[in-house]
């Protein structure tokens, strides 16, 4: 889930102390879970299953602490997606990650706009939650789909706060905080 090194940087600037690791003792002494991911979503259930990190992932979620997923670290919280399959996630949250239609450029990479803030986006596919409750705030790329979503603990974003200059950093302080 390739980007570890660009978000720890951008959560140091946004001022936390972090830990990379995939450690489920490390994870559960933590205050708070970001799980970013670049890559492909059947290899990552594939890789979080493989090292017990699902279940760290469940357990810590029904703890009510707090996580961040950003792209593919949000995508695997829902039940199924296309990519890859259809693959089943962690089915945390109710709804599915279906391609970006063939009519617009895919991945959809470059900046685009959520409630009023520019974010940097580099997706291929999207979330569509069960329950549009959860959504904070919606894109447009072809479909329109969760661009960002929170229900208790959990902040997911389908941009890159990390890419994403003042916007992302301002969104990743507001986090930490």
């Amino acid at each position: 889930m390739g980007n570890l090194r660009s978000v720890a940087k951008a959560f140091e600037a946004a001022g936390a102390d972090i830990e990379i690791t995939g450690d489920p003792s490390t994870i559960g002494a933590a205050d708070a879970m970001c799980v970013p991911g670049q890559g492909i979503f059947g290899r990552c259930i594939t890789n979080l299953r493989a090292a017990g990190l699902d279940e760290t992932i469940r357990g810590w979620i029904s703890e009510g602490r707090p996580y961040l997923g950003i792209c593919l670290g949000m995508q695997v919280l829902f039940e199924t997606s296309e990519e890859d399959g259809p693959v089943e996630g962690l089915s945390l949250l109710p709804g599915r990650v279906t391609r970006l239609p063939d009519s617009v450029r895919v991945p959809h990479m470059g900046w685009n706009e959520v409630n009023g803030e520019h974010y940097y986006f580099d997706h291929s596919y999207a979330v569509h939650p069960s329950d549009e409750a959860i959504v904070d705030g919606w894109c447009e790329h072809g479909d329109r789909f969760a661009a960002s979503i929170s229900t208790g603990s959990i902040l997911g974003v389908q941009f890159h706060p990390e890419k994403s200059a003042a916007a992302g950093l301002a969104l990743l302080k507001r986090w930490v905080s």
